[in-house]
């Protein structure tokens, strides 16, 4: 089959898929105080188009994300049902990508499937960004990301690392895209350094690299220019602990960060009518995170020492892409699996190289070849598990009379807009020139 035929199946796999999965949320409502912010801005922007800038609390620099808001806006209204739908879609690409940038990287097709059913199956950061309006900033960041590194790594190994390449203008586009929605324009270029020093055979360059020195430049004067022009300054702690304290509170964050993805099972009241077996489970959690700690740390060394230099751009991956949640976002937002939705693409590759390459050790031994792929299996039915858990729960925030107020300052700001029952509606025609 040709690659192009296969990429569109593949890519059309991982949109059903995604929306096979993820139509429970479909039927929701707004649930969190984020979701009715976004609304919010979305009226401020149908008063002055300037509020696509917008960067002071409770907002953040990332205009592309406004925009991408506004246009589902001018579409859907204050229907939900609209924006979960382009999520969900949403994931369904990224998902697609998952498989497109593992199969650049590691040439084998076996692995880069499983790792892209693993991610539409949300293992590791359990879909808590497809279920909430506002997780459009998740997922259009991945989006570029992912894109940013496919044209990026091409380029790389196929093009000579030629700055005037197509792909490489292409990797230029979506890391100046990244740049307009959240700030990760240090993981993605620490993402490249690492690429750069693992695939430094390949590649034949070093590891500071002329395009890597361009992306750098451009990235210095993306920062400059959103500090001055539109007064932009990056959410740092809150308090100041001092530099030992600092780095301390930033590893123990990591470290609790990569145990959410394997242990997401972290507040009681889900667990609560959940069944005597997880109550058990849970009543274990400090020994559990301890071990899966350990566990971590552990495979991460070895993963260094004897893995090949796939699955350690992989992991290093995995660490770079935490950072600026670790650094940050403590203690005011901190252990937000949502944060895990990036993140969670190493995840995906470790475990499905790790399943592959065991089964493929014992492929003569029959039936039992099929034995390493119950882990990623045990993941999937965790990842669903949680999912249905948050499904149920959001269900119950987005009925709850807590959320009413925050309907109520909408319509106190908004003339235009009124409650009808519980949902928010227009009851006389936008402003001119919305």
């Amino acid at each position: 089959m040709k690659p192009l035929l296969l990429n569109a199946l593949l890519c059309a796999l991982f949109l059903a898929l995604s929306f096979l999965y993820f139509q429970i949320a479909l039927d929701n409502d707004y649930w969190h105080s984020d979701d009715f912010s976004y609304l919010a801005h979305n009226l401020h922007m149908t008063e002055t188009k300037t509020a696509l800038f917008d960067n002071a609390k409770p907002y953040k620099f990332q205009p592309l994300v406004y925009g991408v808001s506004y246009f589902l806006f001018n579409r859907y209204g204050f229907d939900p049902r609209g924006y979960f739908l382009f999520n969900i879609l949403l994931h369904g690409l990224n998902a697609f990508l998952v498989y497109l940038l593992v199969q650049t990287l590691l040439r084998d097709r076996t692995v880069a499937v499983i790792s892209g059913l693993l991610f539409v199956f949300t293992v590791g950061n359990f879909g808590k960004s497809i279920m909430i309006m506002s997780g459009l900033e998740d997922l259009l960041i991945t989006t570029l990301t992912l894109l940013t590194m496919i044209f990026y790594f091409r380029n790389e190994l196929s093009r000579g690392g030629r700055i005037w390449s197509p792909w490489y203008a292409l990797a230029l586009i979506f890391f100046i895209g990244s740049m307009f929605t959240r700030s990760t324009s240090l993981s993605i270029l620490g993402a490249f350094l690492a690429f750069n020093y693992f695939f430094r055979r390949e590649t034949g360059h070093r590891v500071i690299s002329p395009s890597f020195i361009l992306l750098l430049v451009i990235a210095a004067a993306a920062l400059i220019l959103k500090t001055r022009l539109f007064h932009y300054s990056p959410p740092f702690y809150t308090e100041n602990p001092g530099p030992v304290k600092y780095v301390l509170y930033a590893a123990k964050n990591v470290i609790s960060y990569l145990v959410r993805m394997i242990f997401p099972i972290h507040t009681s009241h889900l667990v609560a009518a959940a069944g005597p077996a997880v109550r058990l489970v849970y009543g274990l959690a400090t020994e559990i995170r301890i071990v899966i700690a350990l566990t971590i740390v552990s495979y991460s060394f070895f993963g260094f020492v004897f893995g090949n230099h796939t699955i350690r751009f992989f992991i290093a991956w995995t660490y770079i892409m935490l950072l600026p949640f670790a650094f940050f976002q403590f203690p005011s937002d901190w252990l937000n699996i949502r944060h895990l939705y990036l993140v969670s693409v190493g995840f995906v590759l470790v475990l499905s190289a790790g399943s592959v390459y065991c089964s493929r050790l014992i492929a003569h031994r029959g039936w039992r070849r099929l034995v390493p792929f119950v882990v990623p299996l045990l993941f999937v039915f965790l990842a669903r598990f949680i999912a249905l858990q948050l499904d149920h729960n959001y269900a119950l925030k987005a009925a709850s009379p807590a959320l009413a107020s925050q309907r109520a300052e909408i319509v106190r700001r908004y003339p235009w807009v009124t409650i009808d029952g519980d949902r928010l509606r227009f009851k006389r025609d936008m402003p001119s020139g919305s």
